[in-house]
């Protein structure tokens, strides 16, 4: 069920800023949205952590460290990639 919602959520935050080039915004605040995309990629990351493989392998521990390390910094990169991108959107 936490793989399913990360992988979804790492493509939503990779889906902003393509929506936002599309829209045409993208250009105003250039580096919120790549902030916003690494973000999208840490959450994948940390849906790799919850494959089956760490378990087969015995390494929970480091499974479930390794996911929670990056979903942090997943959401630090979506938090600051956001509030960059609104502060250079009303610039």
């Amino acid at each position: 069920m936490v793989f399913e919602g990360l992988v979804g959520l790492g493509i939503a935050c990779l889906l902003a800023p393509a929506i936002a080039q599309f829209a045409g915004t993208r250009k105003k605040a250039e580096r919120g949205y790549n902030w916003l995309a690494i973000g999208g990629l840490m959450f994948i990351l940390a849906a790799a952590f919850g494959i089956d493989f760490w378990t087969l392998a015995k390494l929970t521990d480091i499974s479930g460290w390794g996911s929670q390390l990056f979903q942090i910094i997943g959401w630090i990169f979506v938090l600051a990639g956001v509030l960059s991108a609104l502060f250079e959107s009303f610039r």
